[in-house]
C-alpha cells in the first residue's frame, strides 16, 4: 500500500545558526514520502540562500520565499499550496527525531483518527525538560476530551507542532496573522472538527526556547495586544452550552492570564484585565479537581490580592 504524502511545514525567520539541523532532521524521517516546505519568511540573514542550498541537495524540499509576515502567515502560504494529504509544523530552530512523522501516522492508521500528537523536550538554550515523564502510553480521544485536555494542559498543548493534520481540518482555518499566541486561537477549532484524535506520549521534538524568540523575549506591547485577542477569540464561544468543556476552558483562561501576570512589568495598566479574568474563574477552578496542581494554587492565592499573587509568581513554574 503506497504511503499518503505528508507536507511538513518550516517556518523560518532569523534562525540562520539552527537551520541546518532542523532541515537536516527533517530529512532524515524514517517515513520518506515526504514535502518540506521552508518559508522564508523575509528572513534578514542567511536563512534565504540556506533554504535554497537543501532545495538543490532533496527534490522533495519546496523554497517559499515571501515579504515578512510573521509566523501565520508563513504557515498559512505554505497551507495554501501543500501538496500532502497530512501536514504537520516544525519550527526553524527545533529538531525532530528520525521517527517523528513515522510515530504520529501510525496512531493515524492504527486508530483511524484525524490528528494525531506527540510529545517534545523542552530545551531552555541547553537546559532541558520534559513535557510528559509517564511511561509510553497511547490514548485516543473524541474531539471535545481532547479539548478538555487542551484546556486543562496535562498531555499536550496547544502549539502547532508534534501534530499530524488530516489536510481537510484546514479546509477553512488558517492561523491569525499580527499576533502571538496564534495557536491558542487555532488549536481547539482543528479539535473540534476531528471524530478522534490519538495521542502518545513519546518525544520526537526537541523544541528550542531561546532569550531571543518569541516565547524567551520580555513582554511587548504585541504580546499584550496578542493576549487580548485571544481573551477575545476564545470568549466569543458558548462553552456554557459545551459542560464537557467549559470548566477546561476557564482552567486555560486563568492559567493563561497568570502566564501574563508572571512576565508582565507592574507599568501595564492592562493587568486589571487578566487580573479580571483571574477572579472571575477562581472558584471554579479552585474546586476543579480535574485542573493542574499550579493552577489550584494559583486561585486560592489570588484571594490574598493582585501583590501577593505577583510576588508569589517569581517562585512558580513558568508554564503555568
Amino acid at each position: 500500500m503506497e504511503q499518503p504524502l505528508i507536507s511538513v511545514i518550516v517556518p523560518i525567520y532569523k534562525v540562520e545558526n539552527y537551520l541546518d539541523k532542523c532541515v537536516e532532521s527533517i530529512l532524515a524521517q524514517t517515513y520518506t514520502n515526504i514535502e518540506v516546505l521552508l518559508v522564508n519568511d523575509g528572513s534578514p540573514d542567511g536563512c534565504g540562500l540556506k533554504c535554497d542550498k537543501w532545495a538543490k541537495k532533496d527534490s522533495r524540499i519546496k523554497v517559499i520565499h515571501k515579504e515578512n509576515g510573521g509566523v501565520s502567515d508563513a504557515r498559512n502560504v505554505a497551507l495554501d499550496v501543500m501538496n500532502g494529504d497530512y501536514v504537520s509544523f516544525v519550527d526553524g530552530d527545533d529538531t525532530v527525531t528520525s521517527d517523528y512523522i513515522e510515530c504520529m501516522y501510525n496512531l493515524v492508521v492504527k486508530y483511524d483518527c484525524d490528528m494525531a500528537m506527540c510529545s517534545f523536550v523542552f530545551d531552555y538554550d541547553g537546559k532541558e525538560r520534559k513535557y510528559d515523564n509517564a511511561p509510553y502510553k497511547e490514548t485516543v480521544y473524541t474531539a471535545q476530551e481532547a479539548v478538555c485536555e487542551l484546556f486543562y494542559q496535562h498531555k499536550f498543548d496547544d502549539y502547532p507542532w508534534c501534530k499530524l493534520y488530516r489536510k481537510s481540518l484546514f479546509e477553512d482555518i488558517r492561523f491569525p496573522k499580527g499576533i502571538i499566541f496564534e495557536d491558542t486561537c487555532v488549536a481547539y477549532l482543528l479539535m473540534f472538527k476531528c471524530k478522534k484524535l490519538a495521542y502518545c506520549n513519546k518525544q520526537t521534538l526537541n523544541y528550542l526556547i531561546r532569550k531571543d524568540s518569541y516565547e524567551g523575549a520580555p513582554f511587548s506591547n504585541l504580546k499584550m495586544k496578542s493576549a487580548l485577542q485571544v481573551f477575545q477569540s476564545l470568549g466569543n464561544e458558548h462553552w456554557d452550552l459545551i459542560k464537557l468543556v467549559e470548566k477546561a476552558y476557564k482552567c486555560r483562561m486563568l492559567s493563561f492570564a497568570c502566564h501574563l501576570l508572571l512576565k508582565m512589568p507592574k507599568h501595564y495598566n492592562e493587568k486589571y484585565v487578566f487580573w479580571n479574568k483571574i477572579k472571575e474563574y477562581r472558584m471554579t477552578v479552585l474546586f476543579d479537581t480535574h485542573a493542574r496542581r499550579q493552577a489550584r494554587i494559583a486561585a486560592f492565592i489570588s484571594f490574598f490580592g493582585l501583590n501577593a499573587m505577583q510576588l508569589a509568581f517569581k517562585f512558580v513554574d513558568k508554564r503555568m
